[in-house]
């Protein structure tokens, strides 16, 4: 389902936020298995706490709840990058529990007489795993 507004707000954002930026960000979230423009999550994150913001200060106003809650929304963004670091670590323990059986792999096809290229190709077809997910031929 696509949100215009998501939409248009993310190429205001393009146009601001330099390119060195958003390829950092995008990276980042990449990192942690998070496959959106970098704009499109920044622009559900401003529309979100937007929207979050009026709601609770609507809320604060008339059931007189303390004016702190208004904080609330802003614990969003540390939550997106405790999410991605969390999806960084599992990634990192995956691929060390099965970099020793990728690289035996590939050092019998070596041995069997195949080149590099092709005991490579052969592994990203037939293999599982995030090592064999990583390679592009």
């Amino acid at each position: 389902m696509k949100f215009k507004i998501v939409n248009d707000l993310a190429s205001v954002i393009d146009n601001i936020v330099p390119e060195k930026q958003l390829s950092k960000l995008q990276e980042f979230l990449l990192s942690g298995a998070i496959f959106t423009d970098a704009s499109k999550v920044l622009a559900m994150l401003i529309i979100f706490i937007s929207v979050s913001e009026i709601a609770l200060m609507l809320t604060v106003s008339m059931l007189s709840f303390p004016i702190s809650l208004m904080i609330l929304p802003l614990f969003v963004i540390p939550g997106i990058f405790t999410y991605v670091v969390i999806q960084q670590e599992r990634r990192a323990q995956e691929i060390e529990k099965t970099a020793p059986d990728f690289l035996r792999q590939l050092s019998s096809m070596l041995q069997v007489g195949l080149s590099f290229e092709n005991a490579m190709e052969d592994m990203s077809q037939y293999g599982e795993g995030p090592l064999y997910d990583e390679m592009i031929l």
